[in-house]
């Protein structure tokens, strides 16, 4: 063999090496997303999904029915603060496949269970306060989102819950006032806080169904058992998820909320 050949064939190798490089270090570029703890960052917690893309994800059939699974690559392609629906999840499974499953599991806590949006109106008004400040208890962040309605009377609108789930607290906070606690079946914990009344002697361990109702908007809390008026009436929504490192870490309702609207549980007031 000459030289000349010899030279051609190692720059051969030195050139088809520095192409599957390349190829491996872009594939793995499109999943750098996906970092360690991802569920701790802000981008995660914000759950910025559009009520568009959620509609999309839930009503196509060709989602169903791990359409959880779809919401992950689509929030991990889209950077968290998706455009449109992404399906291609085979980086993700080849090079973080433990973390991507960790990370789908989390989102599926969060969304897979919802089927009624919190309060039995229309008319009712919310914004994203997510961690604002807050200093009743000491200084602290609003973890979660308020829901008003129009009408100010304590007691008026039925509060429903959100999932399928099992009561896991119900009772009195100084904070939250007279609260109660929903484990979702897909892990997802939803809390509804101050409470005027709740609909009936729940105890932890009962089952509840989406649509029923729990209790009555209220303006309960910051204070000993009974406390109330110190604030408007609402109603606190907080959503917890369990993750690795954590016994449960708070997620922002806001979006979600925006997605459910429309599904309102009607009922005749009085």
């Amino acid at each position: 063999m000459s030289r000349s050949h010899s030279f051609f064939i190692l720059l051969s190798i030195c050139i088809l090496s520095s192409v599957i490089l390349t190829y491996i270090l872009s594939e793995r570029s499109t999943v750098s997303t996906l970092k360690k703890d991802i569920w701790f960052s802000d981008d995660f917690r914000e759950q910025d999904l559009s009520p568009d893309l959620y509609d999309s994800l839930t009503t196509n059939t060709v989602f169903s029915p791990d359409w959880t699974g779809v919401l992950t690559t689509t929030m991990l392609t889209g950077n968290f603060h998706p455009h449109k629906i992404y399906q291609d999840s085979h980086l993700y499974l080849k090079y973080k496949k433990y973390e991507f499953l960790l990370l789908k599991k989390a989102y599926r806590a969060v969304w897979n269970d919802l089927r009624f949006f919190p309060v039995a109106d229309s008319a009712v008004f919310f914004e994203d306060s997510w961690m604002e400040s807050r200093s009743y208890g000491g200084s602290r962040h609003h973890e979660g989102t308020d829901l008003f309605g129009q009408n100010t009377i304590s007691g008026y609108y039925p509060i429903i819950s959100m999932t399928d789930g099992v009561v896991e607290q119900k009772g009195w906070l100084p904070l939250g006032g007279y609260r109660i606690g929903i484990r979702a079946d897909s892990g997802g914990y939803f809390y509804y806080a101050h409470l005027a009344s709740y609909e009936k002697e729940f105890s932890p361990g009962d089952t509840v169904h989406a649509g029923d109702i729990l209790g009555f908007m209220g303006n309960t809390g910051y204070g000993k058992e009974g406390t109330s008026g110190k604030f408007p009436v609402h109603l606190h929504l907080g959503i917890y998820i369990s993750v690795p490192g954590t016994e449960e870490l708070s997620i922002n309702p806001y979006h979600i909320l925006l997605a459910v609207r429309k599904n309102i549980r009607k009922y005749t007031y009085y």
